[in-house]
């Protein structure tokens, strides 16, 4: 009896450790495709995203994606902005480096857009996707 005690301990741990290794496993989705939407546009890791959709001088390009359909989707690429002087038309494009995150995941698509270390918005909020 005392030999079995041990291997009945070494049974029931390994059990235990192969259920948390299912619910874990369980919980990552491979083939679940998860979007976002940008002026009407659904995509999934979009490479390049149009924040203000009527003149496009405000947005994102060269993006590449770091994760992607977890809760929060991280992207690195270069922010545009047109600042419009004297008009928008006659206006001068800057560019910086940027990272971005995607969140507020419901179903299998994000919500919310915002950079890491600044608002996104052109009224500093994050924006809110389609």
């Amino acid at each position: 009896m005392r030999n079995k005690i041990p291997l009945l301990l070494l049974a029931m741990l390994s059990v235990l450790a192969l259920g948390g290794l299912v619910l874990s496993l369980s919980e990552i989705q491979p083939n679940r495709q998860v979007t976002a939407t940008f002026c009407g546009q659904t995509a999934s890791t979009p490479r390049t995203i149009v924040v203000t959709c009527a003149d496009a001088n405000y947005g994102f390009t060269n993006l590449a994606w770091e994760q992607w359909g977890n809760p929060v989707a991280y992207g690195h690429g270069i922010k545009y902005v047109n600042d419009c002087t004297p008009t928008c038309a006659a206006g001068t494009f800057t560019k910086s480096p940027v990272t971005i995150e995607l969140y507020n995941l419901r179903g299998n698509r994000y919500r919310t857009l915002n950079g890491v270390g600044f608002n996104a918005g052109m009224d500093n909020r994050p924006i809110q996707l389609g």
